[in-house]
């Protein structure tokens, strides 16, 4: 053998060994990622069969049905009842004790477009002036445009007549005309004219009288109310005067003497 050839085959010996190292080396690393890859796989299965993910317009029943359970055991296993709301992407658990996976967070709402700018030349508008409107003269209320109307209805009403102590619906004296006439307006007032007088919530001077309020006379020595008419407007009034003027209309100014300076108005 020349010194050549046995250079040769003592190299290749040395090579051998090593050759079959790497080789087994190669061989335990594939066996040992074939074992950890098929443990994971089989975690990550285990996973998806022990939960169930809710489907945008599902409800209890039907995510209950694809998990091969009844409402009952689903809402048992997740702590829930069927008052429990469900939303797209919840994770639930499928058997008793298995720790359901978070609901992937929800992507970040995008940021609002900044304003765009005009770019156009914007016109100057000069105000309009307007010239404020003539007010009206204050009108009655409904209300007290029922007790003037009903006032009115019973002075030319030619059944009606004055009776002491009448309360309608044709024979009325002073204060029964005027509370009969309040309560067509839906306002309750007292029986006698001084009560009426009495229990006014506001009382003004005659000459802001409003129709539908109540004017009334006196007794100038005992101050006691003993007469009053519904005011009808400009300057008049409508009540059950007396026997022989019956239920009229006259001016306020009648009886001057007794005439209370303010009115009542409810």
């Amino acid at each position: 053998m020349t010194e050549s050839s046995h250079a040769q085959t003592t190299a290749s010996s040395r090579r051998t060994p090593r050759t079959l190292a790497a080789s087994l080396a190669l061989s335990l690393g594939a066996g040992v990622a074939a074992t950890t890859g098929s443990a994971v796989l089989a975690e990550q299965a285990q996973a998806v069969e022990t939960t169930v993910t809710v489907r945008a317009g599902e409800g209890w029943w039907s995510v209950a049905r694809r998990a091969g359970l009844t409402m009952d055991q689903l809402q048992s296993y997740n702590g829930m009842t069927a008052a429990s709301m469900l939303h797209p992407n919840m994770v639930l658990k499928t058997t008793p004790g298995t720790t359901a996976a978070p609901a992937p967070a929800a992507a970040p709402a995008p940021a609002p477009a900044a304003p765009a700018l005009l770019t156009e030349p914007v016109a100057v508008v000069s105000p309009v002036v307007r010239q404020a409107a003539p007010v009206a003269p204050a009108q009655p209320e409904a209300s007290a445009q029922d007790a003037v109307a009903y006032a009115l209805e019973k002075a030319n009403h030619p059944a009606a007549y004055y009776v002491w102590g009448g309360n309608g619906p044709y024979g009325f004296d002073c204060s029964g005309l005027t509370k009969a006439a309040m309560a067509s307006a839906g306002v309750t007032v007292p029986r006698t004219a001084h009560e009426q007088h009495l229990a006014a919530p506001t009382r003004v001077p005659l000459s802001q009288a409003q129709p539908g309020d109540l004017v009334f006379w006196a007794n100038q020595s005992t101050g006691r109310v003993y007469h009053v008419a519904v005011y009808i407007g400009g300057g008049q009034v409508a009540h059950a005067l007396n026997p022989s003027d019956g239920i009229t209309v006259t001016s306020v100014n009648i009886m001057t003497s007794n005439l209370v300076p303010t009115a009542g108005r409810y």
